[in-house]
């Protein structure tokens, strides 16, 4: 398998030794960011099943692989994954940042033993281990182009992308995005931040 600095979160069964290319729509009678994750020939991958605080990813099997949650009462718009056993294991933080007029996604990589959710958020003097960043995010808050990359080394993981959904899968829908995913990378985390971006950003705008 090429290998990649990224950390795996979802699961190593979602990393893969070749780039994978998912299309991600976007559902407008989800209130709160839900998507069907497909292929590019349209075969079902992901499931994501919204609640209010939060968003299931379940895997082509019907098995559930990783959970979004809001945290309450934060100053920044907040989110942890959850994995593992019966979903109690904080394997991640994300949140939205700003800078120079443009929104960034930071994503905080916990390494076990793992909190839980009744446990404290505490990165204060943590880095980000994952950076989510917007090359264009227009006056309806409608991503166009988004990098994941290391934020240590820069290495990118993943791309989100209107123009690419276009020129792979034809003319499509303004709400799909192509992702596509770096060999090695947990595709399942990729979609988390792919989930949790786009959920924050629109947050952000109803403010």
């Amino acid at each position: 398998m090429a290998m990649s600095s990224c950390p795996v979160v979802v699961g190593n069964e979602f990393c893969f030794d070749h780039e994978v290319q998912l299309q991600m729509k976007e559902e407008w009678f989800y209130n709160f960011g839900g998507f069907t994750v497909k292929d590019i020939y349209g075969k079902d991958i992901f499931e994501v099943r919204n609640h209010i605080f939060s968003h299931e990813l379940f895997d082509m099997y019907g098995r559930k692989v990783a959970e979004l949650v809001r945290k309450k009462f934060a100053w920044r718009i907040t989110y942890h994954i959850y994995s593992g056993f019966e979903m109690i294991q904080r394997r991640a933080t994300l949140h939205l940042r700003h800078f120079e007029f443009r929104k960034k996604g930071h994503v905080y990589i916990y390494q076990p033993p793992y909190a839980t959710r009744d446990d404290p958020t505490n990165i204060d003097n943590m880095e980000p281990d994952i950076i989510i960043k917007s090359e264009n995010v227009n006056f309806f808050q409608l991503i166009s182009e988004v990098k994941m990359f290391s934020g240590g080394t820069g290495e990118e993981y993943a791309e989100i992308s209107k123009d690419r959904a276009n020129e792979v899968l034809g003319g499509t829908s303004m709400q799909t995005y192509l992702l596509t995913v770096k060999p090695g990378v947990d595709v399942g985390l990729m979609v988390m931040c792919a989930l949790f971006f786009n959920i924050a950003v629109k947050q952000e705008g109803r403010r």
